[in-house]
């Protein structure tokens, strides 16, 4: 139900947009179109209705009449669109004034050939639905409404999801698994062990995995996280293990075929301890090619597998441990569900007790299943056992003993049914990217508007009320947070394996989108919609695809596609381009191909939304200028060096994003919509910044390039202070620069919420910070950080995200006290890094909101130093991380500050997790004589070296 509203969310926008003055419509059709117009209101409000209806309420009559309608709304939008396409026309591209006196003529007349057929199109609309509504009333379909469910989302819900869905029923397996990886004595111990985790989906063995990989990671040279999934690619794989133990060996990974992965992981292993952790493992034959990376020299190391499969298991457990992972106890049933409903552990009101017990034995102990119900459950405002009944009977037969995959997708499809209207579609929209796949949050949002699924309000960004939805679904435990930015917000997500199966079976059930792994793509008996085709990888051949099948039946047909993602060598076997002519939404991998001519692409005049991957060149977007409906264009990852000259054409255009090396045409001012600019090199391009001032509804600006060139600087912040609407503001990679030249009158963005300075430097915190109001993001680079400076960040009413760096001996206060007079009191992420003798006390009532802390520092500019920060007085801190930049300094030094830290985290009242990590540690001495053996040449270029690395890496 909730598809075909969203459909027509989509599309009355554009019905009013036609009755504008704009387009000039016959006076009979303006009639038409508000009656069209008054019909998909009436019918938007009976569908409205019947989606209030519980799921297994709704007849197949019902079914039937929606399906039809949303067909029905596609159609009319299509048209629409269609009509508007022809009447907006292209851009004329010739110079000389005949052919464009030429070009506009022909244009005026097509423009009158089309508006007759706008009326024409109208009538045949008129007429279908006419028979929809006229087939209803016949076979007498009924909607009876439920009440509106008016409830908020309980914040409390976001607030446990980590402790409710990491904590219950964890500390035992955590303990034995780590118990098991600890185990022996002599040369026993120095083995490669490897501990297998197996049971049932959902049960929590990736949470344990990575428990104990967080807990233990300390212990070891270097380590690495990896998923498998059920199609493994064991090239993507080999890569991510590389990029992980070693930052000093990524270069060329992506040219690096299987076999040069593996012997490059097998000699940087070969006199290293490693803990390596390999999640989701399906088959024996990938565990086998995985194990072939790893090298066994009786360092100690370590390898922790996860698996459903008892074969699997048994297998990798041969020389290790076998630890098979059981459903949750009734009692931590009942904490997890008490978690995530109350935020406590032990809350029931006496009259949940009898349904508490029969919807927890439903979920078998499955803590997958108990999340999503307690999701749902701790929505209800209103908490009677009448509704909790309500939502027991729902709940079919449950997971009982057998745990079946059917009934564990009817307690998930019970979540998926609780869903706000508005977030079914965004949801059902992540059934188009592979299992395991890690989606960007900015790329996600970015689709879920092209695609209309966003309704932006009034007084709204539709990308902000994206990232509401995107929050909405992670509270919702239907997508898996991955990774953390500077604001504290994930920076992506993934789908868990269960949910996936879910949404696929949805999405095609509701045909809201189809799938492919090869161009083997049966003929559909519905319109094709949104399409995914998850090719192989470019360097891979797909063993298993029919021989001689190099290209998809052309009888498939593709003139209703509204999406298309098209991944690995999709490109090679699908259908041209020019066959998807009402394409909206494409991204695209581009590689050799004979079926395919990628200047299709621009003719494509409906594209809203066009992500290109892979090689680019600058000539092959010669005709970007065509697509004037353009509101986002993603190049991020291709070969590009230069856009070309018609891009300045796109005046709908509102995202652009290039890799950092790409050089801007002249014009760049033309393009009044653009809300988001990333990444602008004003090196390659300084005429674009001096056209900055005319993008006046620009908000996001990435920039780069500056290297110390005054000039461009102040041109740049003469330009900053006419944008009024930037919020956030990040300075890239590419060469540090220096803004002490702002005149001390000077004032930021007035509306400026996030600031990333990590490539510019000040010598001190700007006075001007103090009046960022707004500002709740902040990540600084300073060489000298005085106690004034802590007050003036402590005072910022809404700071969510500090990170702060000092880079200079120049601080004359070795001990700098936060004290309640700079209470931070919004501070939920604190990272500070410091090469001075500078520290930071935390005093009694300061942060307290502060969960994540993250402290680096060099050991040898802490020698007789103090670790007595005042971290008890964080009162809601949960993790710690600490680097320590081992530099210069001797064995002992680093191993007693490291005793101090972990000290000062285990006697917080909270026992936040501590992540504890040695950087540049070959650069570390030994002994105190270790430096007299090397003498001082030695030791001179020691240090050079360990400071090249640490360069190295920063940059």
């Amino acid at each position: 139900m909730e598809l075909a509203t969203a459909a027509l969310g989509s599309l009355l926008p554009k019905l009013a947009t036609l009755l504008s003055d704009e387009y000039k419509l016959q006076k009979g059709v303006r009639g038409e179109i508000r009656f069209l117009q008054a019909e998909m209101e009436s019918m938007q409000a009976a569908l409205e209705s019947v989606s209030r209806l519980p799921a297994h309420q709704i007849d197949d009559l019902n079914k039937i009449w929606v399906r039809e309608l949303k067909e029905l709304v596609y159609d009319i939008e299509d048209s629409v669109d269609a009509f508007k396409v022809s009447v907006d026309g292209p851009v004329p591209v010739h110079a000389h004034s005949f052919r464009k006196f030429f070009d506009r003529t022909m244009g005026l007349l097509t423009k009158v050939k089309n508006r007759h057929h706008i009326g024409n199109d109208i009538q045949e609309i008129k007429r279908r639905i006419k028979e929809v509504t006229d087939r209803r009333e016949r076979y007498k379909f009924e909607a009876n409404a439920a009440q509106p469910d008016t409830n908020l989302i309980d914040s409390r819900v976001l607030a446990s999801f980590e402790r409710a869905a990491k904590l219950v029923g964890t500390d035992g397996p955590t303990e034995k698994i780590s118990n098991l990886l600890t185990q022996g004595k002599g040369p026993q111990k120095q083995k490669l062990m490897v501990v297998s985790i197996v049971g049932v989906g959902g049960l929590g063995k990736t949470t344990i995995a990575n428990m104990v990989y967080e807990r233990l990671g300390g212990q070891f040279d270097c380590k690495a996280f990896v998923s498998v999934s059920l199609k493994p690619n064991v090239k993507k794989i080999f890569s991510s293990i590389l990029r992980q133990i070693s930052e000093h060996i990524c270069t060329n990974i992506g040219e690096k075929d299987p076999e040069e992965l593996i012997r490059s992981i097998r000699q940087f292993l070969m006199d290293k301890k490693y803990l390596i952790v390999i999640d989701d493992v399906w088959e024996e034959e990938a565990w086998k090619n995985i194990m072939s990376a790893l090298i066994d020299k009786n360092h100690g190391s370590r390898v922790i597998v996860t698996t459903r499969n008892v074969d699997v298991a048994n297998l990798t457990s041969v020389d290790g441990a076998l630890y098979e992972l059981d459903p949750l106890s009734d009692e931590d049933s009942k904490r997890l569900l008490c978690t995530r409903i109350f935020n406590e552990e032990q809350v029931i009101y006496s009259d949940l007790e009898e349904v508490t017990t029969k919807i927890l034995n439903k979920c078998g102990g499955i803590p997958l299943a108990i999340i999503t119900v307690s999701s749902m459950l701790a929505c209800i405002q209103n908490k009677t056992k009448y509704e909790w009944y309500g939502v027991y009977n729902s709940m079919g037969s449950g997971l009982g003993k057998d745990k079946s995959l059917k009934n564990m997708r009817k307690i998930l499809y019970l979540s998926y049914s609780d869903l706000p209207s508005y977030l079914k579609p965004c949801l059902l929209y992540l059934s188009m990217f592979p299992e395991d796949y890690e989606i960007p949050r900015n790329v996600l949002i970015r689709l879920w508007v092209a695609e209309g699924f966003v309704d932006e309000k009034k007084g709204s960004n539709s990308y902000d009320l994206g990232e509401i939805y995107f929050s909405e679904l992670i509270n919702r435990s239907m997508i898996q947070p991955v990774g953390m930015i500077e604001n504290g917000s994930a920076r992506g997500c993934r789908v868990h394996d269960m949910v996936l199966d879910l949404i696929i079976y949805l999405a095609a059930q509701e045909n809201f989108a189809m799938l492919s792994e090869g161009p083997d793509l049966k003929t559909s008996a519905c319109k094709i919609r949104r399409l995914s085709l998850q090719g192989s990888e470019l360097d891979t051949d797909k063993e298993d695809r029919k021989e001689g099948q190099t290209a998809m039946p052309a009888t498939v047909d593709m003139s209703h596609v509204r999406s298309l993602i098209a991944l690995g060598d999709a490109f090679q076997w699908m259908q041209p381009l020019s066959r998807f002519s009402v394409l909206r939404v494409l991204v695209l991998e581009l590689s050799p191909s004979k079926n395919n001519d990628p200047k299709d692409i621009f003719r494509l005049h409906h594209l809203r939304y066009l992500e290109l991957r892979g090689e680019l060149a600058t000539e092959l977007l010669e005709h970007i200028g065509n697509l004037q409906s353009l509101r986002t264009l993603d190049l991020w990852g291709t070969s590009l060096e230069e856009l070309p000259p018609s891009i300045v054409q796109l005046k709908q255009l509102e995202r652009l994003i290039t890799d950092t090396r790409v050089k801007f045409p002249d014009g760049i001012g033309n393009l009044v919509s653009l809300q988001q600019l990333a990444v602008l090199d004003v090196e390659k391009s300084p005429n674009t910044l001096a056209e900055l001032v005319k993008l006046t509804e620009l908000r996001v600006l990435d920039i780069t390039g500056f290297d110390e060139n005054e000039g461009l600087i102040k041109t740049f912040l003469q330009t900053l202070i006419n944008l009024n609407n930037i919020v956030t503001l990040n300075f890239d990679g590419g060469g540090s620069c220096s803004l002490d030249c702002m005149p001390e009158q000077w004032r930021g963005p007035a509306h400026l919420q996030s600031f990333n300075g990590d490539y510019i430097t000040f010598s001190e915190l700007p006075r001007w910070f103090s009046s960022l109001c707004e500002l709740s993001c902040l990540s600084i680079w300073v060489e000298v950080l005085r106690q004034v400076d802590i007050q003036l960040l402590g005072a910022l009413p809404t700071l969510r995200f500090l990170k702060l760096q000092v880079d200079s001996d120049g601080t004359t206060e070795e001990r700098l006290v936060i004290g309640s007079d700079q209470p931070f009191r919004s501070l939920a992420e604190f990272e500070f890094t410091h090469c001075s003798r500078c520290w930071l006390v935390f005093g009694q009532g300061v942060m307290p909101r502060l969960q994540r802390l993250k402290l680096h520092f060099q050991a040898r500019k802490r020698v007789g130093g103090g670790f007595d920060v005042g971290m008890e007085n964080l009162t809601s801190l949960k993790h710690v991380t600490v680097d320590v930049d081992c530099v210069g300094a001797r064995t002992r030094v680093v191993e007693d500050a490291e005793t101090k830290i972990r000290d000062a985290v285990d006697g917080h009242p909270n026992h936040p997790t501590l992540v504890l990590s040695r950087l540049y540690e070959s650069s570390m001495a030994e002994d105190e004589n270790e430096d007299v053996r090397k003498g001082p040449e030695q030791q001179s270029s020691d240090l050079l070296t360990a400071n090249d690395e640490r360069e190295d890496l920063q940059s």
